[in-house]
């Protein structure tokens, strides 16, 4: 049986010692009495008693509560459950109410980050932890394959693809078009030259015959930070071109990808062994002011990779 999860919280409560005008006056008075009103108690308490009944997250204000004790966080006390009464069990019967004294507690708890050994040192209120959990910057980046379970930093994971998977990696520049050459299915991998982050590109053939093309972060960065557009031709006088308004990382959805950027049919009149040139172009909310012609630099790639730039 496991052992229950527990959270080390910091708690502001309120220290209820008497105010003595007599003994409070003088320099500095204004400064004691704001360190001796409230005071931080370090203790260890089960997570789940700040964690909604509902989506087992933690309560995030406003918090709502019904008169048997069901915490509801802001997340899941849509219009239609508060218009009814509290449905998670058959016997509670309970109205479902605002909980003011859950706002203020939940404000009060600040917690350390999962990812401090990995060198993040925030504070971080507990009812924010999960958000903070997907963006920290610290968070392990996982490697795709379901059999595998490899998690580390940006740097080490690319050696991982490229090394152990032996998946072929080119690096790139936001708002920068770049072609990649694609002969049979496979992961590519593509680093960024402005910040280090890692983006997989998985083709996959498809019915009728043809190739799915399908582009994922690694790390949860911000939502709609990340955009996508790839472009390729067929034949003589055709261009298609597919856009990604959000890339989202590859374990919001699972491995492999289900969803795809664009579909692209088998050309049946052109050599066998030709493949077809993407060309991508990864873009984020804020242009980098840096960006210039060098747009890529390959590496890691040979002619049995199938992977080569033109």
């Amino acid at each position: 049986m496991l052992a229950p999860v527990v959270w080390i919280l910091h708690i502001l409560v309120m220290d209820m010692k008497p105010n003595n005008d007599n003994t409070s006056k003088g320099t500095g008075d204004a400064q004691e009495q704001e360190e001796s009103s409230s005071r931080r108690l370090k203790c260890s308490i089960k997570a789940e008693a700040f964690c909604c009944d509902v989506c087992s997250k933690p309560l995030k204000p406003p918090i709502f509560q019904c008169h048997e004790g069901h915490l509801f966080c802001s997340r899941c006390a849509s219009d239609e459950i508060l218009e009814k009464k509290c449905i998670l069990s058959s016997g509670c019967t309970g109205t479902i109410m605002r909980s003011h004294g859950m706002d203020n507690a939940v404000q009060s708890i600040s917690v350390d980050c999962t990812h401090a050994e990995r060198g993040c040192t925030e504070k971080i209120l507990y009812s924010d932890s999960y958000n903070h959990k997907l963006f920290c910057p610290h968070a392990p980046c996982r490697c795709p394959e379901p059999s595998c379970g490899f998690a580390g930093t940006a740097a080490e994971l690319l050696d991982h693809l490229t090394t152990h998977h032996k998946w072929p990696s080119m690096m790139f520049q936001y708002w920068v078009p770049f072609d990649l050459r694609i002969v049979k299915p496979g992961t590519h991998v593509l680093q960024s030259k402005n910040d280090g982050q890692l983006f997989l590109l998985n083709v996959q053939s498809t019915e009728p015959p043809g190739l799915i093309v399908s582009v994922d972060s690694v790390q949860y960065f911000q939502s709609n930070d990340w955009g996508c557009s790839v472009s390729f031709s067929c034949s003589t006088g055709h261009r298609s071109t597919s856009t990604l308004d959000c890339v989202w990382p590859w374990w919001e959805f699972g491995w492999p990808p289900t969803d795809y950027i664009c579909f692209v049919p088998k050309v049946l009149d052109g050599p066998g062994d030709a493949g077809i040139v993407l060309t991508i172009n990864i873009s984020t909310v804020t242009e980098n002011e840096d960006t210039d012609d060098s747009s890529y630099v390959e590496y890691d790639s040979d002619d049995s990779s199938n992977d080569d730039s033109s």
